[in-house]
């Protein structure tokens, strides 16, 4: 009876052994079959959002080479315009700084601060016609007009800058020519002095100081 028994149970322990070895088995097989499927899912939507962000990376990219391409190139009347400009208002600061000095060194300006006033002014509008003639896609007769009105402005500065500086050194040349004789009265003196003590034999120090 006892041995019926033992062997039952060990018929039994032997079917459950085999049962969790399939089990295990199963469990094991499964579980190598998710990972590779969730690793190809990963792969899948990696790839998907490289590719995505590859395309939101040349959007940008492809704009700003259409904006670049989408300007327009910078015309030889533009050009010219530019150029116009910058050389009226160089000229209108130089006319004013000349007079300002002049001023500082007190010397008579007359109506030049109220002129550089009106030049500046007149500038600004001659900017202006000048601006709008160099973004016309032809030169015609208005261009042509505003760069001759800032091509006189240009000459009239030059005038009041000419102006200024003559006006600053007419004030500067007496003290610079009463400087100049003084200094050559000085040294004509000095060589004297060394002339007559070099003749003197017991002296030996210039005039007016200790043998």
């Amino acid at each position: 009876m006892l041995s019926e028994v033992a062997v039952r149970a060990g018929e039994l322990l032997a079917v459950l052994a085999i049962a969790g070895m399939l089990v295990l088995t199963v469990a094991v097989a499964g579980g190598l079959w998710l990972k590779r499927r969730l690793r190809s899912r990963l792969r899948g939507a990696g790839g998907a959002v490289a590719r995505l962000a590859g395309r939101a990376a040349a959007g940008p990219v492809r704009t700003r080479g259409r904006f670049l391409w989408s300007l327009p190139v910078p015309s030889h009347h533009w050009v010219a315009a530019v150029r116009a400009r910058r050389r009226l208002w160089r000229a209108v600061a130089a006319a004013e700084h000349a007079v300002a000095q002049a001023r500082k060194a007190g010397a008579p300006t007359g109506d030049l601060d109220s002129l550089c006033r009106r030049l500046r002014r007149t500038a600004a509008d001659a900017d202006r016609a000048v601006a709008l003639a160099g973004r016309a896609t032809a030169a015609d007769a208005r261009s042509d007009h505003a760069s001759a009105q800032a091509a006189e402005l240009v000459v009239a500065a030059e005038l009041i800058q000419d102006a200024a500086a003559s006006s600053a050194a007419s004030m500067t040349r007496p003290a610079v020519a009463g400087l100049t004789e003084d200094v050559r009265q000085e040294v004509t003196a000095l060589s004297a002095g060394l002339a007559s003590a070099a003749r003197s034999p017991g002296s030996r120090g210039l005039p007016g100081q200790p043998a």
